[in-house]
């Protein structure tokens, strides 16, 4: 979608296999991706203080995808260093997933995305994705409410950005059917939201395009983390208006 920023993004995948994978082949293949993410964890955190870049995505069987995602267990997936067998939880098993795939994939080897059989469905798209507001991002944000966890980590602009970001993406496609990158979410947000959340949202498109934060959050960076979450939570509540 051209929106890949070094040191901020992931590269997303799906693979589509000939066949089953025997165990050897997954004991293969979460070593590839074990292997990759510790030397990313060496060359990228260790020595360039910065995100690791690393390939998160799925192993599929031939026919899956013209199938409804919600009903698929993929053959194997791996997310920033967990490499699961025939799980969904935590794997973009999802029709955003397949919506993406389908109108903005780039095939690396075998036949363009346009070739393939991937079955999207409007109103799955629309209806996951509100759900995925209302169970994912409610819990992040009550989450981020809570003063018990590590502030270390609540504190930094990867977690209020991905938040700020993200569940903005999700309002944009229950509001047109269409996915956005996070960039173009912020810009959304800034269109659509009360200008009090202005200063947030600029600061965590300030953070993914690796400038410095808003100079309010350099003073009281707190106040970013309790804001992160009271925005998150005004993005569900209006996402929930549009049933």
């Amino acid at each position: 979608m051209g929106a890949f920023r070094e040191g901020r993004s992931d590269v997303d995948f799906v693979a589509l296999v000939s066949g089953e994978l025997s165990r050897a082949d997954l004991t293969r293949l979460g070593a590839v991706h074990a292997g990759r993410w510790a030397s990313a964890l060496v060359r990228d955190v260790g020595l360039r203080r910065r995100w690791p870049l690393v390939a998160n995505g799925i192993y599929l069987r031939p026919g899956d995808l013209a199938k409804s995602p919600l009903g698929v267990t993929p053959l194997a997936g791996h997310v920033s260093g967990r490499f699961r067998i025939a799980e969904r939880t935590g794997l973009d098993v999802n029709p955003i997933t397949w919506y993406v795939l389908a109108r903005h994939g780039i095939a690396v080897r075998g036949p363009a995305p346009r070739q393939l059989q991937i079955r999207t469905d409007p109103a799955e798209l629309r209806a996951w994705t509100l759900g995925n507001l209302n169970s994912y991002w409610w819990r992040w944000a009550q989450r981020t409410r809570r003063s018990g966890l590590n502030r270390a980590t609540m504190l930094g602009r990867r977690y209020t950005s991905a938040g700020v970001l993200g569940a903005p993406r999700l309002h944009y496609t229950i509001a047109t059917g269409e996915i956005a990158t996070k960039e173009a979410a912020g810009a959304y947000a800034l269109d659509v939201f009360d200008p009090r959340w202005r200063p947030l949202i600029e600061d965590a498109l300030a953070w993914w395009r690796k400038a410095p934060p808003r100079r309010a959050y350099r003073v009281r960076p707190i106040a970013r983390w309790q804001a992160a979450a009271e925005f998150v939570s005004c993005v569900i509540d209006s996402g929930n208006a549009m049933r």
